[in-house]
């Protein structure tokens, strides 16, 4: 029983083999849109951090007390407020569509201290804002409060020691923050607060060692840890805020035939219509496995050549004539991009 088994393992990591060499992965440049729809008159932002709290408010001696009981660092949430506006910032420097600048500290516009939403900016305020910068609209980070937490785990480690391999226990010390922000983005020509949302973001960091202190001691610091994750919610916005290019793996066939291998330097060259070309000699090939290993391919060059409805067509045609499963993942794949196509078209402005 146990022979048998194992030459049956043997023939289902054989076949994973030999099915996974006949496949590429490519990275693909793909343009994916906003979550949050702006005004298309919206081109340049201002961003400002509106996140701390006004000088002489009780809510900045709550923040210290807070920072001891918790055993954060005093100011951590004030620096990685600071944080994320430049995440902000660098996140929207990649944006296809909006220009974005940073207005000086002159413009120290103060909010609650507090997870709690201060009353909207007083329009003539950010009127005056959006004119000193040549701003359409002002983004504020309106609130800002991160929360770390530890946790402690062990695992069995082995080593060799004067050649005999022996069990030690690594101890593994993990610190998660939670960083909670607060936008509004104002539209000063229409008077409207065209987004107000709050979102969560989170990053862990681990520490490793023989004992709980030196797993501790190799955490990086708290400090540390509030700064970066602020950075990356501020990104995150941007991310949610404005159209990006992502980068996206796509896989094709590479192996039905001679003509397929040479076509596979003909993608790694960029040269989808040479490639596409030689696919489409075998789009109604006899062999059907061949056929639509073609119509596939021809998907992934229409994609990449931005023709979305005839990739939908080939990718159907794979599936529907030579059930190729590997083409019904992908037509949902088309279909998103078409759907996401429409939504690009407004934020585009196009």
């Amino acid at each position: 029983m146990k022979k048998l088994k194992f030459q049956a393992l043997f023939i289902i990591i054989l076949v994973i083999g030999i099915s996974s060499c006949k496949t590429k992965s490519i990275s693909v440049s793909v343009l994916k849109p906003a979550e949050i729809f702006l005004p298309s008159k919206i081109n340049t932002l201002a961003v400002v951090n509106r996140s701390l709290p006004k000088k002489g408010d009780g809510s900045r001696i709550v923040n210290v007390l807070e920072g001891l009981v918790t055993g954060e660092e005093l100011f951590a949430d004030r620096n990685a407020s600071q944080k994320c506006i430049a995440g902000v910032a660098d996140g929207l420097l990649n944006s296809p569509r909006f220009k974005v600048t940073l207005p000086s500290g002159t413009d120290d516009i103060r909010g609650t201290g507090t997870a709690q939403f201060a009353e909207p900016l007083e329009w003539e305020k950010v009127e005056q804002i959006c004119k000193n910068y040549n701003a359409d609209a002002l983004i504020l980070l309106e609130t800002f409060d991160s929360n770390t937490s530890k946790h402690f785990g062990v695992q069995q480690r082995k080593e060799t020691v004067n050649g005999k391999e022996v069990s030690y226990n690594e101890h593994i010390a993990s610190l998660d923050i939670d960083v909670n922000s607060g936008w509004r983005i104002y539209y000063p020509a229409e008077h409207k607060i065209v987004d107000q949302s709050v979102f969560t973001d989170r990053k862990a960091w681990d520490g490793k060692g023989r004992s709980i202190g030196e797993a501790e001691r190799n955490l990086p610091t708290t400090s540390f840890t509030i700064e970066e994750t602020g950075y990356f919610a501020g990104k995150q916005y941007a991310f949610r805020i404005s159209p990006m290019w992502i980068w996206v793996s796509r896989k094709y066939f590479t192996k039905a035939n001679d003509d397929f291998k040479e076509a596979r330097y003909k993608v790694q060259a960029k040269q989808w219509e040479d490639a596409a070309e030689i696919w489409k000699r075998y789009v109604n090939d006899t062999d059907t496995k061949i056929a639509g290993y073609a119509c596939y391919n021809m998907a992934l060059a229409s994609e990449v050549l931005g023709e979305f409805d005839l990739a939908l067509d080939w990718a159907q045609r794979a599936y529907s004539e030579y059930h190729l499963k590997a083409a019904r993942d992908y037509i949902y794949i088309i279909e998103k991009r078409i759907r996401d196509q429409e939504a690009l078209k407004k934020q585009m402005n196009e």
